[in-house]
């Protein structure tokens, strides 16, 4: 501190240079200070001195705080965060699983994608069913059945266990049915009769032409089944190679959210609103939140509540026994759990993987929730590659679809 006098209109001042700061204090005129008593100049002194020294304390530490900080960071005029926004406010990635000669369906999964500004996605070609791998993995299922017998009973039960390393994030190698396609085809005759779906663990039920087509196991069902768990094999590799925790951590929120579609839905508008009005409301350790369904009542248990929030359009509900996949997001944890399970041998490729999910669900072998009533459904205004003898007539609706859709129509 350094202190100058000057003369300024006939009165005195000192100029007082605090941190290089200059402070001009005047004297007061001789006339005023005559009529001060000896203690309220002191006191009038007293406040000064207190005042300048907080003064210098101040600029002080400020100068020192900012010398460290410029040290530590390089500052400029502009922000610019260090991740990119998710899509619809809670997705890192989306996947739409869609067949490459389907440009008819791309082109309108591109316009939803513009139309709702979701940036990170990538179409995940699915399988086609006359390959020669569906036809090597119906030869692989028939060799999980070989102790298949209806001579004393019509329906069977065969042997069956869960895998042990359902929560093991270390043991992400490919493993189980994931590698059928590279072993040799199982020298064993396919039945002349089409496959039945398992139910249950390993139930099967003898065949019958009288069956209602969803209990055939065709190829087009394998070849779904395929194109979903290669999809949420490609989810998990990107989640290992980006670093990310694929464990649950209790009481921990799971963040890099993946998204999987199929390549025939539509969107409510306001989607990004309604969605982050719910997702506050899952726990720590979900798997799988449904955003469309079909076939199920999912308003069968009672819906989450949050004594903070009350939902007007939608609510989140545990899921019941939810089928269709067209609309699932998946957690880094629930997408390791959710493979592990698929690919287990017994259980790969029986049945329809929406209804593999469903039981999974059922058994509380995954931790499911939906969102009732949907936000996104299937716009069934083109031909389906998966089933043989005509499509759903499940009927779905939104409130205003971004590629306008009101209500879906019979599946052709």
């Amino acid at each position: 501190m350094s202190a100058l006098s000057a003369s300024t209109a006939g009165d005195r001042a000192q100029i007082i240079s605090i941190s290089g700061t200059p402070i001009i204090i005047f004297d007061l005129p001789p006339s005023l200070t005559c009529t001060m008593t000896a203690p309220f100049r002191r006191l009038l002194a007293l406040t000064s001195v207190l005042v300048l020294t907080t003064i210098a304390i101040y600029l002080y530490t400020t100068t020192e705080h900012l010398s460290t900080l410029s040290t530590l960071y390089s500052f400029s005029t502009s922000y610019t965060p260090t991740r990119r926004p998710l899509d619809l406010g809670f997705v890192s990635k989306t996947y739409v699983i869609s067949l490459p000669h389907r440009t008819d369906r791309r082109q309108d999964i591109d316009r939803l994608m513009d139309g709702l500004q979701i940036s990170d996605w990538v179409y995940h070609d699915g399988t086609y069913f006359n390959t020669t791998i569906i036809q090597d993995l119906l030869y692989h299922i028939q060799a999980q059945r070989m102790e298949e017998d209806y001579s004393l009973h019509s329906i069977i039960n065969l042997p069956f266990s869960w895998p042990g390393d359902v929560d093991d994030s270390n043991s992400l190698a490919l493993a189980g049915a994931e590698l059928w396609p590279s072993q040799p085809t199982p020298d064993i005759p396919l039945r002349n009769t089409s496959l039945v779906c398992a139910e249950e663990n390993f139930r099967l039920t003898r065949f019958s032409d009288q069956m209602p087509q969803w209990r055939y196991l065709t190829p087009q069902r394998v070849a779904t089944f395929h194109s979903h768990l290669n999809a949420i094999r490609r989810v998990v590799d990107d989640n290992a190679r980006a670093g990310l925790n694929l464990t649950r951590v209790e009481g921990k929120i799971q963040e890099n959210i993946a998204l999987i579609l199929e390549d025939d839905v539509d969107m409510e508008v306001d989607i990004r609103e309604r969605i982050s009005v719910l997702l506050p409301m899952l726990p720590y350790d979900w798997d799988v939140l449904f955003l469309g369904f079909c076939w199920s009542n999912e308003a069968n248990h009672p819906a989450v509540e949050d004594p903070y929030v009350v939902p007007k359009k939608n609510k989140l509900h545990p899921s019941f026994q939810p089928r269709c996949l067209h609309a699932y997001a998946l957690s880094p944890a629930g997408a390791v759990r959710v493979l592990k399970h698929l690919r287990h041998e017994p259980f790969a490729y029986g049945r329809s993987v929406d209804l593999a999910i469903a039981w999974l669900i059922l058994e509380k072998r995954i931790k499911s929730f939906t969102v009732v009533p949907p936000l996104v459904i299937q716009r069934k205004v083109t031909k389906t590659d998966v089933t043989v003898f005509g499509g759903s007539i499940w009927k779905e609706q939104l409130h205003e679809g971004v590629l306008g859709t009101k209500q879906s129509g019979d599946e052709v």
